[in-house]
């Protein structure tokens, strides 16, 4: 991610002047010094300031480089001077997790794998979910590539939430936050002290599960008023925070962001979808004018929302409460299609928080109907084995659900196993099982249900 500034100390000529393409180039050694990060967002390990650092490049002979002259390095060689000049992040084990430095940028990101997905948490950038991986078809279903944007914002992808009226950046998708102790198993969780909003505190935790395809995210607003001097005022009322929370989810279903990226957005009659890239309008952000489009859905119902890559088994899914939503905004920003769920305002009192709940899923095959889904997702092949998870979700509350599963011409009655811990209205349930391989495909169909999906394993 991050791209270092720096200045030139000393160059050398590595190699005679030559042609490329009928002009006149030559290969220099440059020793630079690190100013600071190429940007203010971009943030840097301690002690890489001021230190020096050689990198080899190739300049048009006419417009060479000289002593004091500026560059900024690219990402390889920002990412080769940190590991020389940086401490390092050691990988190591920790509870269920795993501690690296995935980007090279000198901070360490929080890795969790299960059959199904591999999740990326990055704590120095806003703890977002960077990047979530479906292995069934082994593509990181969110997108991200450091795009800047105007005062210096980088999109840096993956999961972002703001608490911004419009969803544009704003102190916490940059913050930095710090692990805190959890007694709660399979759970990562994450707090922030927000600089501007002293009082304001964000938490985060991440709850993942051994045999089922997604993770679950809750954030936490709380606040503690600062402590006033002197005799209180009679009459005064009791402040309150006001949170206006948006999550801005960068993606591109298989990592490519074409026209086959869909949008699915339940209603309340049916499962209403838009496809990413359509006819272009006029609109304003932040002052600037910029080429767009945009739809907007509100309220869907039930609480969900699917992403597909069409023609192919990459489908990812979100779950969450209805009620909290505002509206949902789909679209396209210069690059990259993605998704906005705006939720609706809230006021918190001092010692009392406000949370809200995500959850998210790799899929690779779906079936909806009548405000019910059921989604199958395949897992990484392990010897002769293919991991399977049968996923079933309605809005109504239930006790207790049965699948077909068939293989060929037999056919087996499973009962599925209720899934109590998400948080999110409704139930859920879910029947993991291993298939050979070699089987073709395997089907399932819900007792009582019109719903039905077949996953090819081959």
């Amino acid at each position: 991610m991050v791209r270092l500034l720096a200045e030139v100390v000393r160059r050398k000529r590595k190699k005679e002047v030559r042609k490329i393409k009928n002009f006149e180039c030559e290969t220099l050694s440059i020793k630079v010094r690190i100013k600071g990060p190429a940007r203010k967002s971009y943030r840097i390990p301690g002690g890489i300031r001021g230190k020096t650092f050689t990198i080899e490049r190739t300049f048009l002979r006419d417009w060479t480089i000289k002593k004091g002259d500026y560059i900024i390095l690219n990402q390889d060689e920002s990412r080769r001077c940190i590991e020389a000049l940086g401490k390092g992040v050691e990988e190591r084990k920790w509870k269920d997790f795993i501690k690296k430095d995935i980007d090279g940028d000198g901070y360490y990101e929080i890795v969790f794998d299960n059959p199904f997905i591999k999740a990326v948490i990055s704590p120095h950038y806003g703890a977002r979910l960077w990047q979530l991986w479906n292995k069934g078809t082994e593509n990181n279903e969110l997108y991200g590539g450091s795009f800047f944007q105007d005062k210096g914002y980088i999109e840096l992808g993956g999961i972002e939430e703001t608490l911004s009226q419009q969803g544009k950046p704003d102190e916490l998708w940059n913050g930095f936050f710090k692990n805190e102790r959890c007694k709660e198993k399979n759970v990562i969780s994450l707090y922030y002290k927000m600089k501007k909003e002293r009082e304001l505190v964000v938490r985060k935790r991440f709850m993942f599960y051994k045999e089922f395809p997604g993770l679950l995210e809750t954030i936490n607003f709380t606040f503690k008023p600062e402590k006033e001097k002197g005799k209180k005022k009679k009459g005064k009322k009791k402040r309150r925070w006001s949170i206006k929370l948006a999550q801005r989810i960068f993606f591109a279903m298989g990592g490519i962001p074409d026209y086959n990226n869909l949008y699915w957005i339940p209603t309340k009659d049916e499962l209403n979808y838009v496809r990413f890239n359509k006819p272009l309008f006029k609109r304003g952000w932040d002052g600037d004018i910029w080429w767009d489009w945009t739809h907007l859905h509100f309220s869907p119902d039930p609480g969900l929302i699917i992403l597909e890559r069409e023609g192919s088994d990459d489908v990812l899914l979100l779950f969450f409460n209805r009620d909290d939503i505002d509206f949902v905004w789909t679209g396209d920003k210069k690059r990259t299609p993605r998704l906005y769920i705006f939720y609706k305002e809230n006021k918190i009192e001092a010692k009392k928080g406000k949370e809200y709940k995500t959850l998210f899923a790799t899929a690779n095959r779906f079936s909806f109907r009548k405000k019910e889904i059921l989604f199958a997702s395949r897992g990484k092949i392990k010897g002769d084995y293919v991991p399977l998870s049968f996923i079933y979700y309605t809005k109504r509350k239930k006790k207790n659900q049965s699948i077909a599963i068939s293989r060929g011409g037999d056919i087996e009655i499973c009962e599925m196993k209720k899934f109590d811990k998400p948080g999110i209205p409704g139930s859920f349930f879910y029947f993991t099982t291993v298939e050979n391989k070699d089987s073709k495909e395997v089907s399932g169909t819900l007792k009582g249900k019109d719903l039905r999906v077949r996953l090819r394993l081959e």
